[in-house]
């Protein structure tokens, strides 16, 4: 659904993004994603291919009052980089060399989430984001002289933060929900080590990172029994942090649909599967080298499978789109992007009645 979920609260969703959804599932439940992505770059005159594997997220739910308090822990990435270039520009006849520069590691955030329902139609959510992480900068330069040293300097960076999120959702009616999300703007923390190939430099020095203010609004409705509809608007304020390359603040919407038969698990297969259509644009933030915003559109496909627990479900997905500026810069990247999910839900740790 194009990544659209601010507002669903069913059996079998489980969002990263709005923590106020949990206290909606009925069963202890497990769910663990994936994504693959491929994006082939092109200009007026180059072209390069790039290619991304990693888990999207773990998340572990227990209902403490079924359908009324839930708590949930989990794990997902938040950024990673692996990135390697390397150039002759500087070498001369005199003193051939390589020079390499590459960028490698990422954030991860651990959380911590509750969700209550207090009402019939309200949903509350809460969450404690723990980030950490380790980011490396390596620049390297060969020499083709055995006279000449090689050279190599490593910046690198331990990132720790907290934050939290908050969430709610309200059900207008009983086939409509209205929700929204909040995160405040933090300061990560960053202690910074250099490393010589000679000697190293411990805590060189400590620098902050600025995560902005986001917050999003989305809702979602069932037309019928079997036809559900979802609508998600999602800010990252990033041009109030002065973060470098981010001039303007990052804004994504998104539209969603499934059908999907409404089987219970005493059902037949087909009856409980899932079928998924999206399209979602964003503008990331970002200008390119000739000022022009730089935004991405995709459109996605998708399919519920059921499998065998009291509630589990494969959601596979596929996405394709492009990424680029307007068309007086050529330079555009053609994405496709594979993503999937397993949730598994079973009666564990609730009280028989």
């Amino acid at each position: 659904m194009a990544g659209v979920g601010l507002a669903l609260t069913d059996n079998l969703t489980v969002s990263f993004l709005n923590p106020a959804s949990l206290s909606a599932l009925s069963f202890t439940t497990i769910s663990a994603s994936f994504r693959h992505s491929s994006a082939n770059l092109k200009s007026a005159s180059q072209e390069a291919s790039i290619t991304d594997s990693n888990v999207s997220g773990v998340q572990f739910v227990i209902p403490l009052k079924q359908n009324k308090v839930a708590l949930a822990i989990g794990l997902s990435p938040y950024s990673s980089a692996e990135v390697s270039f390397t150039s002759d520009e500087a070498s001369t006849e005199e003193k051939p060399l390589l020079e390499t520069v590459s960028y490698d590691g990422g954030v991860n955030t651990g959380f911590l989430s509750l969700s209550i329902k207090p009402f019939d139609r309200l949903y509350i959510g809460a969450t404690a984001l723990f980030y950490f992480g380790l980011l490396k900068n390596i620049q390297r330069i060969d020499f083709a002289s055995p006279d000449l040293i090689d050279t190599q300097i490593e910046l690198s960076r331990s990132v720790t933060g907290v934050n939290l999120r908050f969430g709610v959702i309200f059900k207008i009616l009983s086939n409509w929900n209205i929700a929204g999300v909040l995160t405040p703007r933090v300061t990560l923390n960053s202690d910074n080590t250099l490393n010589l190939n000679i000697t190293e430099f411990s805590s060189i020095s400590s620098t902050a990172i600025e995560l902005p203010l986001a917050f999003g609004i989305g809702t979602s409705f069932a037309v019928g029994r079997k036809l559900s509809v979802g609508i998600d608007y999602y800010r990252q304020q990033w041009s109030e942090v002065g973060k470098d390359g981010f001039n303007h603040d990052s804004q994504r919407f998104a539209l969603g649909l499934e059908f999907s038969g409404k089987g219970s698990f005493r059902d037949s297969y087909f009856s409980r599967m899932a079928v998924r259509a999206g399209i979602y644009y964003k503008n990331l933030g970002l200008e390119d080298p000739i000022g022009e915003k730089v935004s991405e559109i995709f459109g996605t496909v998708g399919l519920g499978v059921p499998i065998k627990w009291r509630a589990g479900r494969l959601d596979l997905a596929l996405e394709a789109g492009r990424r680029g500026s307007s068309s007086k810069n050529p330079f555009r990247e053609n994405v496709i992007r594979f993503t999937g999910s397993i949730t598994i839900g079973e009666r564990w740790f609730l009280r028989r009645r």
